[in-house]
């Protein structure tokens, strides 16, 4: 019995390819010349960059480029507080420093205390009016301009003498004028006023030098103007024992116009909704003084060409220029009220040297003659605009600054 298996055809195949003769390749059946080379590809030809929000994209890319591609560059944040224009006005409450007035009268006798002079004569506190506005001149607020200006209103004081029974006397060249007298028969008075103004202004070029998120400090380089003026009045009247009567009034000024280069520095620093800022400025330049003196001298109904200061020879205009210096200190706290405003209260001082104030104007010891007043001396040593005084005005401030 044979078994069958599935090998059977194939086993006879291979036996009859077993016994087939070897066939050999004849010379004439190769080839004689090789196929044509392929083409060399020629260089690609690159495709158009894609630049997609992160970059410059090519797609012939296959691997990760050595660097990133770069980014737009983000625009330079703004150097706050936020605003490019901005504007604040304020109103102040201000006194200034008085003018040193000499010695003009002695009371009891003449080598009495003194009546007036021989100190001060200040303002009373008055209001004032300030303004300042600014402008930056680029987009982050680094380069600007910005102005001030500040007036304060006229102000004075006034002081009357007329104490009966008690003599006055007014120091002159040749010894003391009696303007009341008790033993001799005269009664008389005195009286006396000054008026002061006040204004100054600047502009300037600003540079900021540091800025962070809540700070910032700014270079101020520019031009100030002040403006110093004074009336100073005297007054005296004196009864004589036969009805004589006489009276005198002087009347001396002194206007004072600073004109100066400037430099600086303005700081500001913010905590929430809260600021806080100083200005300090220092101003180099000229001090330019006019200065005038004049006075009426009558007797009963009879006017003397005269004053009892404004002598002959004194009296007129003169004008006269001196170096002056004027440094200007502003310290504010402020808080932010909505995007546009600012609420704030200050502090300013001002100063400036080599002017001339109204009592300098007179001699407080005039050419006059205690025996005949009337009589026109020779000015001789006589002074006038002698002294260099100086200046300086204070205020508190409560302002508002609006901010576009």
């Amino acid at each position: 019995m044979t078994r069958r298996t599935g090998y059977g055809p194939a086993l006879a195949l291979a036996a009859v390819l077993a016994t087939a003769p070897a066939v050999r390749p004849q010379d004439g059946d190769r080839p004689t010349e090789l196929p044509p080379l392929l083409p060399v590809p020629g260089p690609e030809v690159p495709r158009p960059a894609y630049r997609g929000p992160a970059g410059e994209y090519d797609h012939g890319y296959f691997y990760l480029p050595d660097r990133a591609p770069e980014r737009d560059r983000d625009p330079d944040p703004v150097c706050g507080p936020d605003g490019r224009f901005w504007v604040a006005p304020d109103l102040a409450l201000g006194w200034t420093r008085g003018a040193n007035v000499p010695r003009l009268v002695g009371v009891g006798g003449p080598a009495g205390p003194i009546g007036y002079g021989g100190q001060r004569a200040g303002a009373p506190f008055r209001a004032g009016l300030g303004l300042a506005a600014g402008l930056w001149l680029d987009e982050q607020h680094l380069h600007g301009v910005d102005a001030s200006f500040f007036y304060l209103s006229q102000g004075g004081t006034g002081t009357t003498l007329f104490p009966p029974g008690v003599g006055l006397y007014l120091p002159t060249a040749e010894g003391n004028f009696p303007l009341s007298d008790p033993g001799g028969g005269y009664a008389g008075a005195f009286q006396a006023g000054l008026n002061t103004r006040f204004a100054s202004a600047d502009v300037n070029v600003r540079r900021n030098l540091l800025c962070s998120a809540d700070a910032r400090l700014d270079a101020l380089a520019g031009y100030r103007y002040a403006h110093v003026a004074d009336d100073f009045e005297v007054y005296g009247k004196r009864l004589g024992p036969g009805g004589q009567i006489v009276r005198f009034r002087d009347q001396a000024s002194a206007d004072n116009g600073f004109h100066g280069g400037q430099v600086g520095l303005a700081g500001e620093v913010r905590a929430g909704p809260w600021y806080a800022g100083m200005t300090g400025k220092v101003a180099f330049g000229t001090v330019f003084t006019d200065t005038g003196l004049e006075g009426k001298f009558r007797v009963n109904g009879t006017v003397v060409p005269a004053g009892f200061y404004a002598r002959p020879g004194l009296t007129g205009e003169r004008d006269h220029t001196r170096f002056g210096v004027m440094p200007a200190v502003g310290v504010t706290l402020g808080r932010q009220l909505g995007d546009h405003c600012r609420l704030f209260v200050g502090y300013s001082f001002q100063y400036l040297n080599h002017l001339t104030r109204g009592p300098d104007v007179i001699d407080p010891a005039p050419p006059v003659s205690a025996a005949d007043p009337f009589r026109v001396n020779p000015v001789g040593a006589a002074r006038r605009d002698a002294a260099n005084s100086d200046f300086w005005a204070q205020s508190v401030n409560l302002g508002l600054e609006l901010r576009y």
